[in-house]
């Protein structure tokens, strides 16, 4: 970062910024996760919560934002583990969601 976004001066944006950037960090965290792992293991929604935003209801929504992206894209999703693991795949859903 070469210097302060402009819109750091506005107060009353802060939470949606906050919001946009966690947002954008868990679409990375999934894109890396899906090049690594492939379809083998799931993305642990808990413990992105835990380590960068610490309150589930909004980790799950936006969840739910990336799971309408994947679809577009023709991935499938499943949510297992209690809400707390989130699987990709294209074809069948991993033995391991169960």
């Amino acid at each position: 970062m070469n210097s302060f976004p402009l819109h750091l001066s506005d107060p009353n944006i802060f939470i949606q910024t906050l919001d946009d950037y966690l947002l954008q960090k868990m679409r990375k965290k999934i894109y890396f996760h899906i090049l690594r792992n492939q379809q083998n293991d799931f993305f642990d929604m808990e413990l992105f919560n835990r380590k960068y935003v610490n309150d589930m209801k909004k980790t799950e929504a936006f969840s739910e934002t990336i799971i309408k992206e994947l679809a577009e894209l023709g991935w499938k999703t499943f949510i297992g583990y209690g809400g707390t693991g989130l699987f990709f795949y294209d074809q069948e859903l991993p033995t391991s969601a169960w």
